[in-house]
């Protein structure tokens, strides 16, 4: 069997969502290749997946501006504007990958295409060739409402398979605990997929202060302004008398460890320091959380976006997380937050209980022979 994986978007996070299961399928006699904008081929070959380029010449950023009698796509400054954004991105994404998609399963012969949660185009080109379509999310959100949008972006395609709406994926796995979903999609374990390094001894020790760790995810820590934000969040940490350990670049940090002595800083695996974390503070990293629910890690989330409110309204209500949306998010009410937490042992309760939940569902190999039966259905 040969699967062709499509990841996208920007972030090396949907390069890391899909290696379970692309690594299960490869480990069980199956070939695989990950189709990528260029941006992302070195997240994908730095998980140990085959990576192929598409839409070449062009890159998730470069096609949001306006071209072909298509409006450029406008970052959403406002709550109001996120549909729209996050229909026509994703959407123009897959109108540019398409061609190659399908070039791609014909020459190369895919027997399936898979891919996550925004890898919109993906499951048209599988109906135009004629093979299954598998959407495995890739992280804790399950957004909605951007579809009128995205059509838009993907009408020339639909037309090819005489729809004017995505078709059905022949599959759905989810890798969010259904108690946090809402769905009756089939779920999959997430094990950790990420860029590696050394551990080191004292990742694996808990400090007798306690430890809090922060990220701001795989890349935006290299926005305008955020190495000043990381600063004010550290010092406000400090003043709790914890160990702060901020997972970032390995450049920047030298820069944290140089301004702040006493601060651990650098590319850390998330799997690999989270057991010994009281909380993690992350801006709403989707497969940070899912890191974090199967370390039983409490967490404090700094959301930016309207859209992820559902999802994270879910996780706050199970009792494991806190969240500070836009403007809440201060240095000052991070401390704050992250204190309480430390103080209130039902954070850590109610996680334990979330990672059992989510620690009885099959891991990738187990959803190897369901690909497996789609496949053998369709020949």
């Amino acid at each position: 069997m040969k699967a062709l994986f499509y990841a996208a978007g920007t972030s090396p996070a949907s390069a890391f969502a899909i290696g379970p299961l692309a690594s299960a399928l490869r480990a069980s006699g199956h070939d695989i290749l990950v189709a990528s904008f260029e941006e992302l081929s070195g997240a994908v070959t730095g998980v140990g997946l085959p990576s192929i380029r598409v839409a070449r010449g062009h890159s998730t950023e470069s096609i949001k501006a306006a071209s072909g009698g298509r409006p450029a796509i406008e970052y959403p400054h406002r709550p109001e504007l996120e549909m729209p954004y996050l229909g026509h991105w994703f959407g123009r994404q897959g109108s540019y990958v398409f061609d190659d998609l399908v070039e791609i399963c014909r020459t190369w012969g895919a027997d399936v295409l898979i891919a996550g949660s925004q890898g919109h185009g993906a499951e048209i080109a599988a109906r135009l060739v004629g093979i299954p379509f598998v959407r495995q999310s890739w992280d804790l959100f399950d957004i909605h409402g951007y579809e009128e949008h995205l059509h838009e972006e993907l009408a020339d395609q639909l037309a090819m398979i005489g729809a004017d709406t995505l078709p059905d994926p022949s599959l759905r796995i989810d890798i969010c605990p259904p108690g946090l979903t809402g769905t009756a999609n089939t779920f999959m374990r997430w094990t950790p997929h990420n860029k590696q390094r050394e551990i080191e001894p004292w990742m694996l020790r808990t400090p007798d202060q306690g430890r809090v760790c922060l990220t701001m995810g795989s890349f935006r820590y290299a926005f305008p302004g955020a190495m000043d934000r990381i600063s004010a969040i550290v010092e406000g940490l400090q003043s709790l008398g914890v160990e702060v350990v901020v997972a970032i670049g390995e450049a920047e940090g030298k820069q944290l460890q140089e301004k702040y002595p006493g601060v651990r800083a650098g590319w850390i695996p998330l799997e690999a320091i989270l057991p010994t974390c009281e909380v993690i503070i992350h801006p709403a990293g989707g497969l940070t959380a899912i890191n974090a629910i199967n370390t039983a890690t409490p967490q404090l989330i700094l959301n930016p976006f309207e859209a992820f409110v559902p999802a994270l309204k879910r996780l706050t209500e199970y009792g494991c997380a806190r969240t500070l949306y836009r403007e809440e998010g201060t240095a000052e009410s991070i401390a704050q937050v992250v204190k309480e937490m430390l103080g209130d042992s039902s954070y850590c309760s109610r996680a334990r209980d979330l990672a059992q939940q989510a620690a009885t569902a099959p891991t990738a190999v187990g959803i190897v022979p369901l690909i497996e039966d789609l496949v053998a259905q369709g020949r």
